[in-house]
């Protein structure tokens, strides 16, 4: 079962893990083999969270053959789970009937809009289902200013939601996380591996986790 975890972050946890089950990771990131490859690695939480949509129809494959290889005997801590787009309106395209699994909730569409895209992140956090915000930053059109981020960070500790340490894009950005941090914002660490040398590497926010445990 997937808890919110405190200071300091945990290198070896890895909460943002993709696998061949979509059609843009590589063909090796298959569930065992990312398991097999985080016990050689030493993690002790794995967290597989592929792109849902609403129309994905291989659910139930994908999340029996996660509770295969976690009852074969590993020792890691094996979190099924998924990544749902916000969509414009604050909801998730993510399918009924899964609401009890862990779910990381992300931007992937550009709106050009910032009251669009915040409007809709306030409603993503309100929604109880959702436990993680993942790869939190602005479009490249607008920033937000200090209160908005506080206004944010508020929002974000009410609803109990975690803010992902994205590696693959860096995010979020370094003043989004002094004023997260500043309004004890929780966060966690997800690599959004695509392949498996990603998995639990950490190496391209070096500066965010040493700000974060600092």
């Amino acid at each position: 079962m997937y808890t919110i975890k405190a200071y300091l972050l945990d290198l070896k946890s890895d909460y943002h893990v993709h696998s061949n089950y979509n059609d843009h990771s590589s063909k090796e990131l298959s569930i065992e083999k990312v398991t097999r490859y985080a016990e050689q690695i030493n993690l002790s939480t794995l967290a597989f969270t592929e792109h849902v949509r609403k129309t994905s129809d291989w659910i139930p494959k994908y999340l029996e053959e996660i509770d295969r290889i976690h009852s074969s005997g590993t020792k890691i801590n094996i979190i099924s789970g998924f990544e749902a787009k916000i969509l414009k309106d604050g909801t998730v395209d993510f399918p009924e009937g899964y609401e009890g699994y862990f779910l990381i909730a992300s931007f992937h569409t550009t709106y050009y809009d910032k009251q669009i895209w915040l409007s809709a992140l306030k409603s993503t956090i309100s929604l109880p289902y959702v436990k993680v915000i993942g790869h939190l930053a602005p479009e490249g059109s607008f920033e937000l200013t200090d209160n908005e981020l506080i206004e944010l960070s508020k929002l974000l500790n009410e609803n109990t939601k975690t803010v992902e340490l994205n590696a693959k894009y860096r995010r979020p950005p370094m003043r989004w996380l002094q004023i997260f941090k500043n309004n004890n914002v929780n966060f966690h660490l997800g690599s959004d591996a695509h392949q498996l040398a990603e998995v639990g590497n950490f190496n391209s926010i070096a500066n965010l986790i040493e700000f974060i445990n600092n």
